[in-house]
């Protein structure tokens, strides 16, 4: 069991959209792309504080919204809000949900997917996935690919990135990471400096994100009711290779006897 609920980097929604919406223009213009063209009504799993939901919804399709972090709901409400934009924000576990209608389009973004930490998890998720989805409905989702991306042991505190946050501090971003190859999980500890009248300070969060490669998804896939029809490697239609940082899915139910 983790020593955490894996939702502390979720607890501080503002600053959340500062750290991540400047690298998120390719994500949001595909998942908005694919929207455009299956059409409304859309579920976003875990959807934050709407990064990507609200620029769907700011299009004119109907969207809803769910997650577990409280605080990230109420930003991304406070957000649509703001724009006039009514979007349904609904606080629940993607692993138990039942809204009681279907989607024509279902995405998980933010490599959200990863939080699920077991295949149990995974399962239940997909089964999720499959209630709520529309018989000619669209699944897309994206997960870093474990072949992309380095796995070792990183016990060094190592500098990412810098920013302004919202109160006008710059923070500098820092962190750990460490592997478990048994359950494909790697830990992340993340590190946030500032300084301020008070002196200096720092916010200590950690993540978990399960690592699964793209032969053991698309049994998963296939297992839970799923065909992929198409795969990128990234957000700007990159084909897939096997050293892609991203295995990004499309998929659509798998017709009855294959």
């Amino acid at each position: 069991m983790l020593p955490h609920d894996n939702l502390e980097e979720f607890q501080d929604p503002a600053n959340y959209d500062l750290e991540e919406i400047p690298g998120a223009g390719a994500r949001i213009a595909f998942y908005a792309a694919l929207a455009r063209q299956v059409g409304d009504p859309v579920l976003e799993i875990a959807c934050g504080n709407g990064i990507v939901a609200i620029p769907i919804a700011q299009t004119g399709l109907a969207v809803t919204g769910v997650d577990l972090a409280r605080p990230m709901l109420a930003h991304g409400r406070g957000k649509a809000e703001r724009l006039r934009l009514a979007v349904e924000w609904v606080e629940g576990d993607a692993r138990q949900l039942d809204l009681g209608r279907r989607f024509r389009f279902v995405y998980i973004t933010g490599n959200a997917f990863q939080a699920l930490q077991t295949r149990v998890d995974q399962s239940a998720f997909l089964s999720t996935v499959l209630r709520h989805l529309a018989e000619d409905g669209v699944f897309a989702f994206e997960t870093r690919n474990p072949a992309g991306h380095d796995l070792s042991d990183q016990p060094d505190e190592t500098f990412w990135f810098r920013y302004v946050g919202v109160e006008g501090h710059a923070i500098e971003v820092s962190g750990t990471q460490a592997f478990d190859p048994a359950a494909q999980v790697l830990h992340w500890t993340t590190y946030r400096r500032w300084r301020d009248a008070a002196g200096p300070h720092v916010r200590t969060t950690r993540i978990a994100c399960r690592f699964t490669n793209v032969a053991d998804l698309d049994v998963l896939l296939r297992e839970h009711g799923f065909e992929v029809t198409q795969r990128f490697g990234g957000f700007e239609g990159e084909a897939f290779a096997p050293d892609s940082p991203s295995i990004v899915s499309i998929c659509r139910r798998l017709e009855p006897g294959l």
